[in-house]
């Protein structure tokens, strides 16, 4: 077997994986800007067409639905972070029973998770805390959401292997299109008035053809692709990574998405419409990051399988600096200009107010650089210490929420979730640190994270006196204030040495595309 390895390593053409990362991180924005064009072109609509109460339960049945996720062990999770870790260690023949291992465990819980899905679709009325008669639209709504999770389960097979090969490039511009069709069938059946069933149904036509097309590009693209031997104990190691995996994909569902649900139970629908709507662009940007990141982690994963540590920690150091500079510009940019957008957006009535404002920036400022690490993380296969924490979290923030929301609605959401996370922020640097023989020191974030309180500051005032009344002009001052707060965070939230290796790397960045 070491020989067909080691074959397999002289064969296959050497990867560039700064150019992949490159690519994967388009491909990634592109998905995700047309997910939230979508969004934004459709949201006014479902908030006129539902009304604000139906809309904001619309928004608590996709976090509830989601909790069916509880029954999943999460194998195609581990296959994409084993394919990430062994493809170029191992060969075909493994692959492809990485691949039935993980096809064989999907359809041995597929029953458990109808299950937990038909407990949650009955249940699902008394979360939302809809009126009688909309019992059993919100029950039919749920269940066809559960099948629409389903679906994309069993395809999520394919998009593992697709992102584990470093090939999620290959999929350029498909997701995207697909994503604006179904917001345009979104409009459709709100307008002819088919309502939360006819929503849930496009849902489940998006998932079915977004699967059917990452099947054909993997059929396409990746040459090993195929069905292998079953291998029982190849099986039962992935049922044991996948256990750790489950383990941490229940209390992700509990950190991540329960704010919703909690608001909506605690609280009422049409609250959960206004933190939707006012943590709309925060939510953008952080998903805008991550999924930067997320482009480059297949091949973090092969650094770290290869025991490249120092190429490794290079790789985090620009992550992070990134995160820095583009997620303290947009928070401070929302924090200024987020009122003026939703007045032209959907309304003023639907802004919580800057107090509120304030607190998603800070709740979501702070979870992009738990998600940086969380991912690099993942691509150790190694997630014990990672749960362990996790369970912090949920036991600090979860409780913190049913005492504060009651009692301060958003304001105590956000508050319960900061205080949570904290656990996240000072744990996962401590875990890479043990992974990867690195921590940046305290004094690192001294000087950022003084002139980002100053820039925030200032923003906050200004923010008191402006209320823009057309697209033009927020768009003129939007772009304004972002170039100037760019340039204000390059100058003085960073050191000479991290300028110079930033404009080394967007050098390098120049190069790869020309190639």
């Amino acid at each position: 077997m070491n020989n067909k390895n080691q074959k397999r390593d002289i064969e296959l053409p050497k990867e560039n994986l700064k150019q992949r990362a490159y690519l994967n991180s388009v491909t990634s924005i592109l998905d995700y800007g047309a997910r939230i064009l979508t969004n934004f072109v459709v949201t006014p609509f479902l908030v006129s067409g539902l009304g604000s109460t139906l809309f904001g339960v619309w928004k608590v049945l996709g976090q509830f639905t989601s909790y069916t996720n509880l029954a999943d062990i999460k194998v195609s999770q581990v296959l994409k972070w084993a394919v990430a870790r062994d493809r170029g260690s191992i060969s075909d023949e493994e692959l492809r029973e990485y691949v039935t291992a993980t096809f064989l465990l999907l359809m041995l819980i597929l029953p458990f998770l109808l299950i937990a899905g038909a407990v949650i679709s009955w249940y699902s009325p008394q979360i939302t805390n809809v009126p009688d008669e909309y019992y059993a639209t919100v029950r039919i709504t749920a269940a066809i959401l559960v099948l629409a999770l389903v679906t994309n389960k069993v395809f999520d097979i394919f998009e593992s292997i697709l992102r584990g090969m470093n090939l999620g490039f290959k999929r350029m511009g498909f997701r995207a299109t697909v994503f604006l069709i179904g917001g345009g069938l979104q409009v459709a059946v709100v307008l002819y008035g088919y309502g939360l069933i006819g929503l849930a149904l496009v849902q489940v036509l998006v998932n079915f053809i977004i699967g059917i097309t990452i099947y054909v590009i993997v059929k396409k693209n990746v040459p090993w692709y195929g069905w292998g031997r079953v291998n029982i104990k190849k099986s039962l190691s992935f049922v044991k990574t996948s256990g750790w995996f489950m383990g941490w994909a229940g209390i992700k569902m509990l950190i991540l998405n329960s704010d919703k649900v909690l608001l909506g139970f605690l609280s009422g629908p049409a609250l959960v419409t206004q933190y939707v709507i006012t943590e709309y662009l925060m939510r953008a940007a952080n998903g805008t990051i991550s999924n930067v990141v997320h482009g480059v982690i297949p091949g973090i994963g092969k650094l770290y399988g290869s025991g490249h540590y120092e190429k490794l920690n290079k790789a985090r150091e620009y992550i992070m600096l990134l995160t820095w500079i583009i997620g303290g510009t947009i928070c401070t940019v929302v924090i200024l200009l987020n009122e003026s957008f939703i007045h032209l957006w959907i309304g003023s009535n639907q802004f919580a107010g800057q107090t509120v404002n304030i607190l998603i920036v800070l709740v979501v400022f702070q979870y992009m650089f738990i998600q940086n690490d969380s991912a690099i993380i993942n691509t150790t296969l190694d997630i014990k210490q990672k749960v362990y924490i996790g369970v912090i979290t949920v036991i600090i923030s979860i409780p913190l929420a049913l005492l504060l929301v009651p009692l301060y609605g958003i304001v105590g959401l956000c508050i319960a979730l900061l205080a949570g996370r904290m656990t996240m922020t000072v744990g996962y640097p401590w875990i890479v640190k043990n992974k990867i023989k690195v921590f940046l020191p305290l004094k690192t974030y001294i000087r950022p994270s003084i002139t980002l309180f100053i820039l925030w500051f200032i923003s906050y005032k200004i923010s008191t006196g402006i209320l823009l009344t057309t697209w033009a002009e927020l768009l003129f001052i939007g772009i304004i204030a972002t170039v100037v707060i760019i340039l204000k965070i390059i100058t003085f939230g960073l050191n000479t040495k991290q300028r110079n290796e930033l404009w080394a790397y967007f050098r390098r960045i120049k190069l790869l595309k020309s190639e």
